[in-house]
């Protein structure tokens, strides 16, 4: 699959795999700030973004799409950074294709499998209603984007779902359409959710976890995980940030990750 993406700077090469529902606009500030050191490129995933659609989203197959695009794009190996899903993908990758990562950052996300507790829900998006929501949204009844944005603001009081979603549709040929292939995320949540345990071989590979110290994703059984998993990685945890630590602590996180690739 020919994915969509942004590239910037030179050097050598380092991918960002962005997350669940979100896509290569998000970080172009970040790759900004790394392009002095590095050429970043800012691929869409499958099903999200500018990227094709694909019933099928596995992280294998998420993958393949990596390696095609690194074929394309003459990379024989890169580093890597990847948010939530897409720190499971790259984990998944490292397992698959071990010889084209020189190193990886998982940002706020553990390899270990995430069964959503109620108490996880109360501060994490759920994914799975969320999903069920949209999918009930007809966008062809709106005539207008303000309309639209005055349905959705009824529908979804917290501010930043509505941003996601407004993020997430597009206008083609003068018609609202979704930008994320909303059938085909709701499937395979359950994969997305999965574990990806590291091989031995994994632990050769230079290795970053950055959490936020407020992400319901980050608890002392993550850590004991990594620890026991991935001996060698280090684990950063950035103060007073949630799940979206490159939104939320911006400077901090370049600071982290520069020193990490750059040491």
């Amino acid at each position: 699959m020919k994915l969509f993406f942004r590239e910037y700077g030179r050097g050598e090469p380092l991918i960002i795999v962005h997350g669940l529902f979100g896509m290569s606009d998000n970080w172009i500030s970040v790759a900004k700030k790394l392009a002095s050191d590095f050429k970043v490129y800012l691929p869409d995933m499958r099903n999200h973004g500018q990227s094709p659609h694909s019933q099928i989203h596995t992280y294998k197959a998420i993958g393949e799409d990596i390696v095609e695009f690194m074929t394309d794009n003459n990379i024989n190996k890169a580093h890597f950074v990847g948010h939530s899903m897409g720190g499971k993908t790259v984990l998944q990758f490292a397992k698959n294709h071990f010889g084209k990562i020189l190193s990886m950052t998982i940002v706020d996300i553990s390899p270990k499998a995430y069964f959503p507790s109620e108490a996880f829900l109360m501060q994490a998006v759920n994914h799975k209603l969320l999903l069920e929501k949209i999918r009930k949204i007809n966008l062809n009844s709106f005539k207008n984007r303000k309309e639209l944005t005055d349905y959705l603001q009824n529908k979804f009081v917290n501010y930043f779902q509505l941003q996601l979603i407004l993020k997430n549709i597009k206008t083609e040929n003068k018609k609202f359409v979704w930008k994320i292939n909303t059938d085909a995320l709701y499937n395979h949540l359950t994969e997305m959710r999965r574990e990806v345990k590291p091989t031995a071989e994994m632990q050769q590979i230079k290795t970053l976890f950055i959490f936020g110290a407020n992400s319901p994703y980050f608890s002392n059984e993550d850590q004991i995980y990594i620890n026991e998993n991935l001996p060698q990685a280090e684990i950063k945890i950035i103060d007073d940030a949630g799940h979206l630590i490159h939104i939320e602590k911006q400077q901090a996180f370049i600071k982290v990750i520069s020193h990490f690739l750059n040491s």
